[in-house]
């Protein structure tokens, strides 16, 4: 029986062709400035996008990741696949949404994504309307019973429960392509929850540390996570995590210098190396699914550099915290 995923597999390694070279990356690190930055970038895939030379990079992104998620989308048969990415676009308008309508944002509201498998409507009403709730997946229609019954949430607070939100679609909705990826999954919510436990032993605010601050789904327990910060022992807990291993040494200065940008991008390029490894099944929908994230990763990294650039910040200090050149 022919296989439904030799051209979509075929076609990814074309499309890998189009995230960014070292080189490239060496480049817009050496930029003079953010203007420099887009003539770089005007030279490569998302030149093809309107709005580079204007410098109106966050049109252009989202641009970007729009014809990735619809290429992926035709060349799918696995509904799972095209599931998970359309959620994952809900889950972002979920947070624009409820995020501005609990913590106040612009008079004329958020600026939001095309819907993916739920309308604007749906999600706008979901934080009132229990029956609109009901037509959520259970990891949004959890996040927004939650966030229904708080009085007066801070921004921290929402954020953490539409963090959870969000890890929880993509454990429904992507675990099912295979063990790599949901070794890949696993490993990005134990990374996401040492950082929690991280900033808010920083805070000076430990009774705050709890397992219900943390996201599910993990290779280790929330408690032992928490458990591990409350006694001082989290490099040494972290030393002892699959694929997290290297960076209980960050863990450390982390906490010595109070400065999260070593840790980040370290972290990030655990994760990097983790979707380049090839652990994935080789004609699946795996490799369709890390080329989203790897594609996602690569724009939220522009971000940060273009950012830095504006600001003027130093290369030295960039490559800090840039897992990228």
């Amino acid at each position: 029986m022919r296989n439904p995923y030799l051209y979509p597999n075929g076609r990814i390694g074309a499309l890998e062709k189009d995230l960014l070279p070292a080189r490239t990356w060496q480049m817009l690190l050496s930029a003079a400035d953010s203007v420099e930055a887009s003539r770089l970038l005007a030279d490569t895939w998302y030149g093809r996008f309107p709005g580079l030379s204007q410098c109106a990079f966050e049109t252009v992104f989202e641009a970007a990741q729009a014809a990735s998620e619809q290429e992926l989308m035709e060349l799918s048969e696995d509904r799972a696949l095209v599931r998970g990415i359309l959620h994952r676009r809900d889950a972002r308008n979920a947070r624009y949404l409820w995020k501005a309508a609990l913590c106040g944002g612009n008079a004329d509201g958020p600026e939001l994504e095309k819907p993916g498998l739920v309308e604007h409507s749906l999600l706008a009403s979901a934080l009132a309307d229990e029956e609109a709730r009901k037509l959520l997946p259970a990891a949004m229609s959890a996040a927004a019973e939650e966030l229904s019954s708080l009085s007066d949430p801070s921004p921290l607070e929402v954020d953490r429960i539409l963090d959870r939100m969000a890890a929880g679609l993509e454990l429904d909705e992507f675990s099912s392509m295979g063990p790599g990826f949901r070794r890949l999954l696993e490993t990005m919510i134990d990374s996401r929850n040492v950082t929690t436990c991280i900033r808010i032993m920083l805070s000076g605010s430990r009774e705050d540390l709890s397992p219900g601050v943390l996201l599910e789904g993990g290779t280790v327990s929330r408690k032992a996570v928490c458990g591990a910060a409350l006694e001082g022992s989290l490099p040494d807990f972290v030393a002892d995590i699959e694929n997290l291993e290297r960076l209980a040494p960050f863990v450390k200065e982390t906490l010595s210098s109070r400065s999260f940008l070593e840790l980040e991008r370290e972290t990030e390029r655990v994760i990097m190396e983790m979707l380049d490894a090839g652990s994935f099944e080789l004609f699946g929908p795996a490799p369709l699914a890390a080329f989203i994230f790897k594609k996602e990763m690569e724009m939220n990294h522009l971000r940060i550099l273009l950012a830095a650039k504006a600001a003027g910040m130093d290369r030295a200090r960039l490559s800090r915290r840039l897992p990228r050149g």
